[in-house]
């Protein structure tokens, strides 16, 4: 029995490494590719490795308007992990620790509204954006992240709150601690697993965020562009020959892959983790 455990586990081990490989081989490919010469890149059959690591398509890729393109993406993506965990704690705080009457309608509104597809919001909220003056402007996707943070990450740290005691709540308000108090400093380093989950997938959505942005943005105010229409439109359009090469466009899919990589590495567990509760018991 334990020869044919260990059979088992080794062929097992063996399957899943393949799978691996198959899986990662395209972005191995796209990492090398990004680090050939025009030539090696151009070359038929491509190699799989390059010669010697070049660098240039690097420098290429981040030319012209990059690193200000890059700026209204962080901008926007800063305001995000800030306003939407914030404000979707404090929404999700209101209804599971906090009374009052029609609670129970205002989150069944809530969670209807999660039914509505997104391409259904667009022309409203286009109509209203034109009539505060916000085209053509990062607003549109600063602003609206600190009034509440949309329901799904409302409902995420609901779920997770409700399995906090309240006998926590009680024995500090005892103590003398406000709402205030009760709410940032005792309920919120609890919740910090749910609030770094709902941080991270504001990152990548706001970092991955295209319909957005070229839906608000003319493309007159390409100064406001945020990195994904520019890569877009630069594409679309007329570009250098030095921009269509190969190795250029690898390397700056590469460059777009490192922060949700690197994020993605530093909070892998929490990631996985982060809807479960764990270690506190009602």
């Amino acid at each position: 029995m334990k020869e044919q455990k260990i059979i088992k586990t080794v062929i097992s081990s063996i399957i899943f490494a393949l799978i691996a490989v198959i899986m990662l081989f395209p972005f191995f490919l796209m990492i090398t590719r990004s680090l050939m010469t025009t030539t090696e890149a151009i070359d038929i059959p491509v190699p799989i490795l390059p010669s010697s690591f070049y660098l240039g398509s690097y420098k290429t890729a981040m030319s012209n308007d990059f690193f200000s393109h890059l700026g209204n993406t962080m901008t926007i993506v800063i305001c995000n992990i800030i306003g939407i965990p914030l404000s979707a704690f404090i929404v999700a705080y209101g209804f599971a620790k906090i009374k009052f009457k029609g609670s129970g309608l205002f989150f069944s509104i809530g969670m209807a509204t999660m039914m509505i597809p997104s391409i259904a919001r667009t022309v409203p909220l286009y109509v209203l954006y034109t009539k505060l003056g916000w085209l053509n402007t990062l607003y549109p996707f600063i602003i609206p992240q600190f009034f509440g943070g949309g329901m799904t990450n409302i409902f995420l740290i609901y779920t997770f709150l409700r399995g906090v005691p309240n006998s926590y709540c009680e024995a500090a308000r005892i103590d003398g601690a406000n709402t205030f108090q009760i709410t940032f400093m005792i309920v919120a380093p609890l919740a910090l697993p749910i609030i770094t989950y709902v941080a991270v997938n504001t990152f990548i959505g706001a970092w991955n965020d295209f319909t957005g942005p070229l839906t608000y943005i003319n493309s007159m105010y390409s100064e406001r562009w945020t990195l994904a229409v520019s890569i877009f439109t630069k594409y679309r359009g007329v570009v250098t020959n030095r921009e269509k090469e190969p190795n250029v466009q690898m390397a700056l899919c590469v460059i777009l892959m490192i922060p949700p990589m690197i994020l993605f590495s530093i909070f892998q567990k929490t990631l996985i983790s982060g809807v479960a509760i764990s270690g506190i018991k009602g």
